[in-house]
Order: structure tokens, then C-alpha cells, then sequence
């Protein structure tokens, strides 16, 4: 079969390895799903807030 070897691992047995990528993929949603909410509900809604100065349209 086009001389190409056909004995190979499926999957890798380093569980340090799976253990890194798994938290790295939990880290990299958690930042996601936290920058979202914060981008749909902020949450500054005391009328001093510097959020307010900044959007006022007499600027």
C-alpha cells in the first residue's frame, strides 16, 4: 500500500500533556464566556461613574 507504515498510536499516553490542554481549554472559554457577559451587561450604573463622564454628549 504505497510503502506507507501502518503501525502508529492513535492517541498519546502523556497525561501531563492532556492535563495542560484541557486547562488551557477551560481557561481560554472561561475568558470568553467573561468577556461577553461583560460586554453585554457591564454593570456601572452608579451616575458617577467614570463610564458616564466619557458619553456625555456635550463632549
Amino acid at each position: 500500500m504505497n510503502g506507507m507504515p501502518m503501525n502508529f498510536e492513535p492517541l498519546s499516553a502523556d497525561p501531563l500533556g492532556w492535563i495542560i490542554a484541557i486547562a488551557g481549554a477551560v481557561v481560554t472559554i472561561w475568558t470568553i464566556v467573561f468577556a461577553v457577559r461583560a460586554m453585554v451587561s457591564p454593570g456601572e450604573t452608579g451616575p458617577n461613574h467614570p463610564k458616564h463622564l466619557i458619553l456625555k454628549d456635550d463632549r
